[in-house]
């Protein structure tokens, strides 16, 4: 997995060298990548062709789900934990208990799973329209309407990459209508790391398909960046053309992205 993140970042970074009509991040697939400045308030890279395109928001919809749960009481802190249920789930490190800190870091979908039904129906619905987040739909499932795949025909809460950017400038801005610790703990468990010259990433990926066959590959990245007085807002999408073969589901693989254009704007 390493070995193809690194290959990967280093074709999008051969990419950025190219002249402008030749460049591009997403090379055999399409997607979006946005770049905000949050102090300028503009708009510094808009690319891709599915920048206004709703899509599931699959798992980076935990950075609003947390901002809710903090906010309501469903969760105290970040240190509140909830007992794994005992049943044998995807991924190994889902299967035992989880707090706030580990939800985000690993993605936890159970731990989601209990929030949303705590929450219920009537504040749910009132957090997604306080918030304006995306189309506000969770009629296909209080537990699962974020994770259906692309053109599932239940539908699904969906959102488009200038609409998680919305999301994230309020977030990162202390605007959304709740309180100012519950942004402050949502945006203290998003952090990821900090690059060799200082920039510090903080985000959440997202991923799915659209076969059965789990080959043909959705992916979220969002994200904020920061060093001294430099702050920004980078939200990627991709969705796969084509059945690929590799471990890296879409989530990491539009972080890969992201980074690489980063790298690009001189801002990792």
């Amino acid at each position: 997995m390493k070995i193809f993140s690194l290959m990967l970042l280093m074709t999008i970074a051969s990419c950025a060298t190219k002249t402008p009509e030749q460049k591009t991040p997403f090379a055999g697939i399409k997607g979006c990548f946005l770049l905000y400045n949050l102090k300028t308030g503009a708009y510094e890279k808009e690319v891709g062709d599915t920048c206004k395109v709703r899509y599931p928001a699959c798992s980076s919809f935990k950075v609003p789900l947390a901002v809710m749960a903090f906010d309501s009481g469903v969760l105290r802190d970040e240190k509140q934990i909830l007992k794994w249920d005992g049943e044998k789930r995807m991924l190994p490190q889902w299967n035992k208990d989880h707090n706030g800190e580990t939800w985000i870091r690993d993605s936890v979908v159970w731990f989601s799973q209990k929030i949303t039904p705590r929450l219920g129906k009537k504040k749910f619905q009132a957090y997604l329209d306080k918030f304006d987040y995306g189309n506000k739909d969770f009629s296909s499932g209080i537990t699962a309407a974020w994770l259906n795949p692309p053109g599932d025909p239940r539908g699904a809460l969906e959102i488009s990459a200038y609409e998680q950017v919305e999301f994230m400038k309020k977030l990162w801005k202390n605007e959304l209508p709740v309180s100012t610790r519950a942004m402050e703990i949502t945006r203290k468990i998003t952090y990821l790391e900090t690059s060799p010259n200082g920039f510090k990433l903080s985000g959440k990926t997202g991923s799915n398909f659209y076969d059965k066959e789990r080959k043909i590959q959705f992916g979220w990245f969002i994200s904020h960046v920061t060093n001294g007085e430099k702050a920004y807002i980078a939200v990627t999408n991709i969705s796969d053309l084509k059945p690929i073969e590799t471990e890296m589901y879409g989530g990491p693989r539009a972080k890969v992205i992201t980074k690489a254009m980063l790298t690009e704007a001189g801002l990792w």
